[in-house]
């Protein structure tokens, strides 16, 4: 494993952790069958059926997840794509166009994501987002509120991703500037009847307060 956390860039040399032996366990599964489906989450949203919980994890920003990892893309595809520059990016990665969504423009992000939240079938809606992102806590309360649902917010003090803890670099190795900041605030809402969010929240450990003028019950 040398990556910085997505697949744009690598380290210098091998990260201590790529020497110890690998480990794979099996994940605990919940009783009964599954199914995995692959399509633009604004034609999906409305047509997967009812469910009991639903979990979005959107993108941030205007990078693409088709990039960020397009080592998974490959795995999943097995069609040994040409490639280009050092982190070996799939050719196609250049294609915006085919590969870009709503969700990686600021200016149509909003929307997309509210579309898709409202057309959510579930008894509880859970969106992963962080105070690094486009929209705001008081954004997602609006857009999760839909349908007269009841919202709370969590929030939970989280380090950086890898390159930010590793540093600024310039193409030798050699460090030359410094970051900002390590450690940024991981947003969970949680939206649906009152009682269901509460049971949930109550399961949850050592969130921390999140400081924006929200009228919901802040955790």
């Amino acid at each position: 494993d040398s990556t910085t956390g997505v697949q744009m860039a690598y380290l210098k040399k091998w990260a201590p952790r790529a020497h110890n032996r690998l480990q794979m366990q099996p994940p605990a599964l919940l009783p009964g069958s599954g199914r995995a489906v692959r399509g633009d989450a604004l034609t999906l949203a409305g047509t997967l059926g009812s469910f009991d919980l639903a979990y979005l994890d959107p993108p941030y920003n205007q990078h693409r997840y088709f990039t960020n990892y397009h080592v998974w893309e490959t795995l999943v595809a097995w069609d040994a794509p040409a490639h280009y520059g050092v982190a070996c990016k799939r050719v196609d990665a250049r294609d915006d166009e085919s590969t870009r969504s709503p969700f990686n423009s600021r200016r149509t992000m909003p929307a997309a994501l509210a579309s898709a939240i409202a057309a959510v079938d579930a008894e509880l809606v859970v969106v992963s987002y962080n105070d690094e992102a486009w929209l705001t806590a008081a954004d997602l309360v609006d857009m999760c509120g839909v349908g007269g649902r009841h919202v709370e917010v969590l929030a939970f003090d989280s380090r950086r991703y890898v390159g930010a803890q590793i540093g600024v670099h310039n193409p030798k190795g050699e460090r030359v500037g410094t970051v900002s900041h390590l450690h940024n605030t991981e947003l969970v809402v949680l939206a649906g009847p009152a009682d269901l969010v509460r049971r949930a929240i109550e399961r949850v450990a050592s969130p921390i307060a999140v400081t924006a003028p929200l009228n919901v019950t802040i955790r």
